[in-house]
Parts: structure tokens; C-alpha cells; sequence
């Protein structure tokens, strides 16, 4: 006998939608922690990065 996970009609019973969801709250959730890491976008001007004078 099989356990009820392995049935076919286990597929049936997911919902994409909410799978999907799911994933974009966990990549949502991954982003806010890099946010926190990371320096913000404006922190250093082109032409320091550069390496140019901002004369």
C-alpha cells in the first residue's frame, strides 16, 4: 500500500498559487536581510568609484 503522499491525488491537493506565494515571501524575506547587510546604493559618489577627483 502506499502512503497517502505518494497518491496522485496528493498533486491535486497543492495549490501553485500558494506555493508561489510562498517563494516570493522567502525571497522578499532574503532581500530584507541583504538590505540590512549591505551599504546603501548612494554611499559612494561615481567618481570615487571611479577613482577620478570630483573636482
Amino acid at each position: 500500500m502506499s502512503t497517502p503522499t505518494e497518491s496522485p491525488s496528493a498533486a491535486a491537493d497543492r495549490d501553485p498559487v500558494q506555493e508561489a506565494r510562498n517563494h516570493l515571501e522567502q525571497a522578499l524575506a532574503a532581500l530584507d536581510r541583504l538590505r540590512e547587510v549591505l551599504p546603501p546604493a548612494g554611499s559612494t559618489s561615481p567618481a570615487r568609484a571611479r577613482g577620478g577627483d570630483p573636482a
